[in-house]
């Protein structure tokens, strides 16, 4: 079959598999992710499907996986998974969860596509190799030449937000406080932003503090707690009750002695003591951005390759 021939005529599972030379049934396995085919094969029906621009029927496109680092369902994962839960609810869509540890159970269950709320990079890279359903990733590392697009939020954005709102309050002295930064992008782009703010800004009294096993909460507060800065911006969402907690016991007054800001866990935030002032991803839209790309994935429709999505800001009586 020439080019001309194979564009003009219309791309079915036979004709797929007529060019390739196997069974349609063997085309159909290796579409929907049979452990029965081989990576060759798959790879091979794949790259014909996707240059045929093959279009799975409907049906196919009404159930999708979600991939979670770990089944400690807390904070930043607890809320992009109810963001997405009813985003795909919304539509009809059926999903289910399976863990980063057993994704290679996906070979085992029939969906249309994945979406990765692992942040952690290092699936990008064997992505292409072991599986060819789309996959969208949220907060991580993309590969846009594998097809492996990104919805993201918008770090640096957030990052100067607040910022730029301690120094209108007169804070100059401000302390970061991050996730570790060991495979975590998200991670890594705040505290580059956090640099660069303060770099623009001649605040040369900033400091970063990592969170790692030898470096706990409790022992950065004791360390927050002897640099004494104007303020604490903690960079996760669970973080800042934990670092209230600690400032609290140290008899520190906040936000008279200290002001704090972090990441919104909502609802609690906002009934903390003092009630968190915050930025927040905007899960909402973070949802709607990697369902809506992954399904025109899947229809083959044109989509952007990465999508960012601005904070929120949250002011309350932390600050």
């Amino acid at each position: 079959m020439t080019e001309k021939t194979a564009k003009k005529a219309k791309v079915t599972l036979r004709s797929l598999a007529a060019e390739l030379g196997i069974a349609p049934a063997t085309v159909m396995r290796a579409l929907n992710n049979h452990p029965n085919v081989t990576q060759g094969v798959r790879r091979k029906v794949v790259t014909l499907a996707m240059k045929r621009n093959y279009q799975l029927p409907e049906h196919h496109a009404k159930h999708v996986a979600i991939v979670v680092s770990s089944s400690n369902l807390e904070g930043y994962t607890c809320q992009i998974l109810n963001a997405l839960s009813d985003e795909l609810n919304s539509r009809g869509i059926g999903f289910e969860i399976i863990l980063g540890s057993n994704i290679n159970s996906l070979h085992e269950h029939s969906c249309s596509g994945v979406i990765s709320t692992i942040w952690e990079s290092g699936l990008e890279k064997f992505w292409p190799t072991e599986h060819s359903l789309p996959l969208v990733v949220l907060n991580a590392v993309p590969n846009f030449r594998e097809g492996i697009y990104q919805v993201c939020s918008d770090e640096k954005q957030g990052i100067n937000m607040a910022m730029e709102y301690l120094v209108s309050k007169g804070k100059r002295k401000i302390a970061l406080i991050s996730t570790p930064l060991k495979k975590n992008q998200a991670a890594c782009e705040r505290v580059e932003a956090f640099h660069s703010f303060c770099r623009g800004h001649q605040l040369t009294e900033c400091f970063h503090e990592e969170h790692t096993v030898d470096n706990s909460l409790e022992k950065i507060a004791g360390t927050v707690i002897s640099r004494h800065p104007e303020a604490v911006f903690v960079a996760c969402e669970t973080y800042g009750f934990a670092m209230l907690h600690y400032l609290h016991e140290a008899g520190i007054d906040i936000p008279g002695e200290m002001s704090l800001i972090s990441l919104e866990m909502s609802p609690y935030s906002a009934f903390s003591s003092p009630p968190l002032t915050t930025i927040c991803q905007n899960f909402q839209m973070l949802a709607f951005r990697a369902v809506e790309t992954l399904m025109q994935r899947i229809r083959k429709q044109a989509c952007k390759q990465q999508i960012t999505v601005p904070y929120i800001f949250k002011e309350r009586k932390s600050v």
